[in-house]
Order: structure tokens, then C-alpha cells, then sequence
């Protein structure tokens, strides 16, 4: 990049540069497919990151909305958008005029502007954002009445686009049937005399001819206007149908003039109102953007981006967009976040291993949600400035070699570099010396880190592998490897650095053994050590993920069986709501008939109506059922309130240790299905006894104590360096049994190196240890010979 560009220039020629290289205008392409004119892939195409939030965070509201239109299979009302800007500026010029295709297609769009906005005023509750984006259209329908009464759908002018236009071409349809009349009647009087060299009319320079053979074309008088390719045949218009031809001519050319006066008209109607067209035919560029975004975003399952204030990144199942549209095998997702204090990740990994990928994936679904596009897989970030260096950039024609030209390019990164920057560097710093590039790489990181810049990194060098360990801004990272079958399988591991597998691929090829022995000889044992430490890093992560998943899997299923004993729970109690609500309604109208059978019998009594016994016999009676009534809603009543129903907390006998819940009940058979801490057994009711709250409290104790004797708060390691051996020795099987109560199958001893004494006890105890399954020296990372990891 040229030293003699303005800064701002050369940021803006660093940035297109590193889009190219990420190869975000392939993207662009393939979103721009799915527009629906050449407007909105104008838009789509020269999209590029934006730093407005405000503006981003509303774009993606409205593919948003779009999106969801499309979901619930809307038709949305598209026909007739087309680019009419050069046709409206045209019709500015002075003296100039449109012809009737180009008013028909400005009639269209601004009809396709009117039903766009008339369908985003429809959608305003569900789609309140693409509503207030519709009142940006222009609508003016006396302009479009004008055109369509002109011009009809195939863009010829109608016969009632004025009155001297439909008196013009009467007249026309008269004189020219007259002068077919005319012809045919001499056609034929030719024919028979076999003048002709075919029997019919045709036109020369817009005159009515007869076809003559030209040796005959003497024989009739008349103006000749032209000879056929094999000269046979001459075009001889007839003196007495001159003049007719000549009124032909003349009505003809007064058409013309007339049609010229109308689209003039209609030209100068357009040029009056062109300001707000072409603000409309804006607005209607942005919505094809917005509807092809829609659609790529509803194809690949885009999702909405958050935009954020904050200097953070998070990424999580993000696709390469290019691969991801390919058919065949989907591509593996990454996840990576920046935040907490963490500015870096430093890649590594063997060949062919997807760092590169990993780089244009990152770049890519970052570039797409600060450019207004729905990126694919979850993504939160900030306003970024993307500088990258990816792939090789040496010229002949410059001179410049692949490092060179990698220099140059992060000489201009650097200048530029800020606390707004996301730098993507592959394979920095590699055609040179690995001690000289190792060395200048590292402090072009110090230089990122100084300006709170983000970066993104692939390496082969050890050294940055250990420069990133010592720089808590930097995290190491790798794509994963299979070191049985030595293939990628391009899975992105945050935390811990990548091997680069030379030495197995070189193995797995048939390189020669005794070549083999000796590059390990030359390689030293402290490199084998690092590299076998990342190796078991990798497994103890691949394990540590397994049972992470294990466990959700079994949190999952215990969540859903508690959400299913809640509910049964909830039912169960509801219907005890409403057993005791119907026995005290019952109870209710018991008491309502009495009072009711009381006010008749005192009733008849004072007027005499019946017999005193007749009242009293009929009184017995009513009362007696009216007793059964009552003595059924008490028993109802005593049934869910003193004795058992579903729900309710019991204890089976003198047993107050655990605590049950009654879940069905069989009353006839006088049994009960009770769980205990989450068992079910079925039992009988004369067993069970009601829990109170002094029961419940002893067994929470119980539980309590049961949970203090597995000692769930040991620890898994413990350092003996300082200790005798018998002093040590007591500790271990404190260890070791603390460990076999708490269910722990890794523990660690921390000895020290020293003379080796105190080590070589500890093995000996460990090796006739009956709970010990295994015991190895720790690895670098974990401390060496210096620590004991021992398996339970």
C-alpha cells in the first residue's frame, strides 16, 4: 500500500483488501442471486461493514420481520419493480421525451410502490417496523391513471389517448381501405394478364406497390421504389394510386406528431414529480435489498445478530457461508467469544487442519452482521474495522517474496491497528527464520494488545504456542485432529494449543525409520514433552466433553421428571379442591332443605292444613333422608381432611427418616402407591401415617447426615513437599481414603523433585495400595516428576 495515500484512504484500501481476502463479495454474489431487480442487487453488492448501531440494529428488525412474512408463506406483492432511475432522469432533459415502454415501466413501479405500501400499512400490528419503512413510498395515482389511459399493457399508445389521435387513425383506416381496394382491383387485372411475379400487396418506403416482372415494367405506368435481390421483380407503385398514398403518408406523419405530443405530455408530467420518484425507486432498492437478505437468511437458517456498544465479540455454531451453501456434507461450526479481558486467540494446528477456514468463517460472519445481513449462528459484537492478512501475496512483477509481501501488509495493519480493530493473521511471520519471525510476530501481538485490538492468529511456532501461556490477553487454540487416523476433523478447540503432526505424517506415509529416529534426536526431548502434553490436554478435554454432555443428558431427564411430578402433583391437588368443594356444597344443600322442611312443618302447622301426626310422619321422613345426606358429606369430608388423600406426605410406620408422597390411592382395597426419594412402592394405608413438620425436619437432618459422611468437600490433591516420609505417607491414605468416600477417581500428590526419596516412598505405598488402580508422573503442564497423578 502506497505511503502517499491519506490515511483515510489507506484504511479504506486496507479494508477493502482484507473483504476480498476473505472472499465477502463471493457472499454478496450469492445473497444478490435472490433479488428481484437490478436495484436491489446494486444495494447487496456494495454493501460493506457499518459502524452505525442504530442503523444496523434497525436493518436487521426489518429482515426480521421479512423473514417471518416469508415463514408464514405471505405473498408479498413484488411485480413491477424495476430500476427506472435512467428513465426518470431522462425525462428531465429539456426538449426530450420518453418513449411508451419507458413510461409503462415507471407506471409499474409506482404502482408496485403503492401495493407495498398499502400491504406494510396492512401488516402494521405484526410487522410495525416494515410498516414505518412503508411510508417512505411515493404514491401518486393521477400520474399512473395517466399513463395507463394513454399507453395500454403492451406499450402501444391507445386510440383514446386523445381526440385528434382517434380522428387521425379513423381516418387512416378509411384511406388505406380504400387504397387496398383500389390495388386489388388492378392486382388483379395484372394477374390476369401475368404481369405480376406474385398475387399480392406490399410496401416499399412506406407506399402501397405491386410486385411486376421486370420485363413488364413498362407496361403500366407508375413511380418504381425498388428492385428484388435476383432482380426479377420490381416494386411499381401505380400513378392513380399516388395520390392516395401521398393523403397516406401525410395522415401517417400526423400520427407520429400527435404520439410525440402525448408522450411529451406524460414525459413532462414525470420530470414535475422525478425528486420524489427517485426517492421513492430509493426506497424501493433498499426493500429488493432487504427481501433477497430475507431470503438468504430463511435458506440458511441466518439468525439475528445482536450489536453492541460494548468492545465484545461471541460466536457460537457460526457456518463459513460458502461452504455452508455448497451441497453435500454439511461443514462443522465454531464458537469463540472475546471479552473478560481476553483480546486474543493464537491457532495452531497441523496442515490442512481448517485454521484458514476458522480465520474466513470468524471474519466472514462479522463482516455480514455489521453489513446488515443475517449471519449464520448466534452472534453478538461491536463496530469492528477487519483487517486481515490470508493467503499468499508475493509478485514478480513487485519483487516481493510471500514473507515480504506478508510484512508490507502487517506494517499496514499495524499503523491502523486500534481498540475498534478485528485482526485476522495467518501464519504470521512464516517465511523466514522461525527464531527472527517468532520474535518479530510476537511483538506485533504486543503492539495489538497495547491498543486493545483483537486479533485472530494461526501459527506453526512452539514459541507463540508458549508466548500465549505467558499473556493472560491470549488464549491458545487449535482445530482438532484424529491422531489415529491422522485426518482433521476440523472441530475448533478454544484453550488449548494445537501439535502439527509432523512427524506422524511423515510416519504414516513410510518415511524411513532410521530418518525418523534421527529428527526426533534432533528435535530434543523437551519439544517431544510439549508435544505429548498437548496431545493428553486434547484427550482430558474430549473426555471432560463427553461427560459434560452425559450430564446434561441425565440434568435434562431429571428436569423433565420433575416437571411431570409437578404437574401430577398440581392435579392432584385440584381435584382435592374440588372433592372438598362438592361435599361442602352438598353439605350446604342439606342444610338449605332443612331449614326449608322446618319453615313448611311450622307453616302448616299454624294454618291447620293437615293433621298434626300426617305433619309429623312426613317431617320423619324427610329428616331421616335428609340425615343419610349429611352423614355421606361429613364422611366425604372426614376422608380428604383427616384421613389420606393423593398428595400428601407420609411416613411408613415409626420410620421418620424417609418421607413420602401418596400418588394414587385404592380406597376399596384400603392401598397406596407411595414414592420415596424418588421410588415407587405400593403399600397399604393402615402402614402409613401422615408426616408433620417434626417429621419432616428429621429427615431433612437425616438426609444431612447421610450427605456429611460422604464428605462431598475433599479435596483432590494435596502437597507434601517439606514433609518426612512417614509424615507424608499418613497423609496419603488420608487422601486416598477421603477419595474412595467421596467417589473420586483422580487424585493428585504434589512431592517435589529433590533427591527423589520422598517420591520413590509415596510409589512404593501407592503400589500395594488395594484402591489404587494406577499412578504415573504428571506431564509439563501438570508439574513433571515433581507431582504423582494417581487413579482410584
Amino acid at each position: 500500500m502506497s505511503d502517499s495515500l491519506p490515511t483515510s484512504q489507506a484504511k479504506h484500501r486496507l479494508m477493502e483488501d482484507s473483504l476480498r481476502e476473505l472472499e465477502f463479495p463471493i457472499v454478496l454474489q450469492l445473497i444478490a442471486q435472490s433479488a428481484l431487480s437490478d436495484l436491489g442487487k446494486e444495494l447487496i453488492l456494495n454493501a460493506r461493514p457499518s459502524k452505525d448501531i442504530a442503523w444496523l440494529m434497525l436493518e436487521h428488525d426489518r429482515i426480521g420481520e421479512l423473514r417471518d412474512l416469508l415463514v408464514r408463506g405471505e405473498i408479498l406483492p413484488t411485480e413491477g419493480i424495476s430500476d427506472i432511475r435512467n428513465a426518470v432522469q431522462k425525462s428531465m432533459i429539456a426538449g426530450g421525451f420518453l418513449n411508451a415502454s419507458e413510461l409503462l415501466d415507471i407506471c409499474e413501479a409506482m404502482r408496485a410502490c403503492r401495493f407495498l405500501a398499502s400491504y406494510f400499512k396492512n401488516k402494521a400490528e405484526t410487522s410495525p417496523v416494515l410498516a414505518t419503512f412503508g411510508e417512505g413510498f411515493y404514491e401518486n395515482r393521477f400520474l399512473e391513471k395517466h399513463i395507463t389511459d394513454a399507453i395500454d399493457d403492451t406499450g402501444a399508445i391507445r386510440d383514446t389517448a386523445s381526440k385528434e389521435l382517434s380522428h387521425i387513425r379513423r381516418e387512416i383506416v378509411e384511406t388505406s381501405s380504400r387504397l387496398r381496394s383500389r390495388l386489388n382491383k388492378l392486382l388483379s387485372k395484372v394477374s390476369a394478364e401475368d404481369l405480376v411475379t406474385d398475387e399480392f400487396i406490399t410496401q416499399r418506403e412506406g407506399r402501397f406497390v405491386l410486385p411486376m416482372r421486370a420485363s413488364e415494367k413498362r407496361t403500366m405506368p407508375g413511380i418504381i421504389h425498388g428492385v428484388s435481390n435476383t432482380g426479377a421483380t420490381v416494386f411499381v407503385e401505380p400513378s392513380e394510386i399516388v395520390e392516395m398514398n401521398n393523403q397516406l403518408s401525410l395522415l401517417l406523419g400526423e400520427e407520429r406528431r400527435e404520439m410525440i405530443r402525448i408522450l411529451t405530455m406524460l414525459t413532462a408530467e414525470i420530470a414535475s414529480e422525478a425528486a420524489l420518484i427517485l426517492g421513492s425507486t430509493d426506497v424501493l432498492a433498499h426493500f429488493d435489498a432487504l427481501f433477497a437478505k430475507a431470503r438468504y437468511a430463511l435458506d440458511m437458517n441466518g439468525m439475528k445478530p445482536v450489536i453492541t456498544k460494548d468492545s465484545e465479540i461471541e460466536l457460537r455454531h457460526v457456518y463459513h457461508p460458502l461452504l455452508f451453501a455448497r451441497q453435500g456434507k454439511k461443514p462443522i461450526p465454531l464458537s469463540i467469544e472475546f471479552g473478560s479481558g481476553i483480546l486474543g486467540h493464537l491457532i495452531s494446528g497441523p496442515n490442512a487442519g481448517g485454521k484458514t477456514v476458522a480465520l474466513k468463517s470468524i471474519g466472514l460472519n462479522i463482516a455480514m452482521a455489521l453489513s446488515g445481513i443475517f449471519p449464520l449462528g448466534e452472534c453478538l459484537t461491536s463496530p469492528k474495522s477487519l483487517f486481515c492478512a490470508i493467503g499468499d501475496h508475493q509478485s514478480i512483477e513487485h519483487n516481493l517474496s510471500t514473507f515480504s509481501s506478508q510484512v508490507m501488509r502487517l506494517k499496514d495493519i499495524v499503523d491502523h491497528a486500534d481498540d475498534a480493530s478485528l485482526i485476522l493473521i495467518d501464519e504470521i511471520c512464516s517465511g523466514t527464520d522461525p527464531q527472527e519471525g517468532s520474535a518479530l510476530a510476537s511483538a506485533i501481538l504486543d503492539h495489538c494488545i497495547e491498543h486493545k485490538a483483537m486479533f485472530i492468529v494461526t501459527t506453526h511456532q512452539s514459541s507463540l504456542k508458549s508466548y500465549a501461556l505467558n499473556h493472560k490477553e491470549l488464549l491458545n487454540a487449535s482445530m482438532e485432529f484424529d491422531p489415529v487416523h491422522l485426518v482433521p476433523t476440523y472441530t475448533f478447540l478454544s484453550g488449548i494449543p494445537g501439535n502439527s503432526y509432523a512427524f506422524a505424517l511423515a510416519n504414516s506415509i513410510g518415511m524411513s525409520s532410521g530418518v525418523m529416529d534421527k529428527a526426533r534426536e534432533y528435535l530434543g526431548d523437551k519439544h517431544s514433552e510439549l508435544e505429548q502434553s498437548i496431545a493428553s490436554l486434547q484427550a482430558f478435554r474430549v473426555q471432560a466433553e463427553e461427560s459434560l454432555k452425559a450430564a446434561r443428558m441425565e440434568f435434562s431427564k431429571a428436569q423433565a421428571l420433575r416437571e411431570e411430578y409437578e404437574l401430577k402433583a398440581s392435579d392432584i391437588k385440584k381435584k382435592k379442591a374440588e372433592y372438598l368443594q362438592s361435599a361442602r356444597n352438598e353439605a350446604k344443600e342439606v342444610l338449605a332443605q332443612a331449614n326449608g322442611l322446618i319453615e313448611q312443618t311450622i307453616k302448616e302447622i299454624r294454618e291447620q292444613q293437615k293433621d298434626v301426626g300426617d305433619i309429623r310422619k312426613q317431617y320423619d321422613a324427610v329428616k331421616q333422608e335428609l340425615t343419610k345426606k349429611l352423614h355421606h358429606a361429613e364422611k366425604t369430608d372426614r376422608n380428604q381432611s383427616d384421613g389420606f388423600s393423593m398428595g400428601d406426605s407420609v411416613i411408613i410406620g415409626d420410620n421418620i427418616r424417609d418421607v413420602g408422597i401418596i400418588i394414587t390411592m385404592d380406597q376399596e382395597a384400603g392401598s397406596a402407591v407411595v414414592e420415596f426419594n424418588g421410588i415407587k412402592f405400593k403399600t397399604q394405608l393402615s402402614q402409613l401415617k401422615k408426616a408433620n413438620r417434626a417429621d419432616k425436619r428429621k429427615a431433612e437432618y437425616s438426609q444431612k447426615s447421610m450427605s456429611t459422611v460422604l464428605k462431598l468437600d475433599v479435596k483432590t490433591s494435596i502437597d507434601l513437599r517439606g514433609y518426612r516420609a512417614d509424615e507424608a505417607c499418613k497423609d496419603v491414605e488420608r487422601l486416598l481414603s477421603d477419595a474412595i468416600l467421596s467417589n473420586i477417581t483422580l487424585v493428585t500428590i504434589i512431592h517435589g523433585k529433590g533427591t527423589g526419596a520422598l517420591r520413590k516412598a509415596i510409589h512404593e505405598q501407592l503400589s500395594s495400595h488395594p484402591a489404587v488402580r494406577s499412578f504415573r508422573n504428571g506431564t509439563i503442564p501438570e508439574g513433571g516428576e515433581g507431582v504423582t497423578v494417581v487413579e482410584m
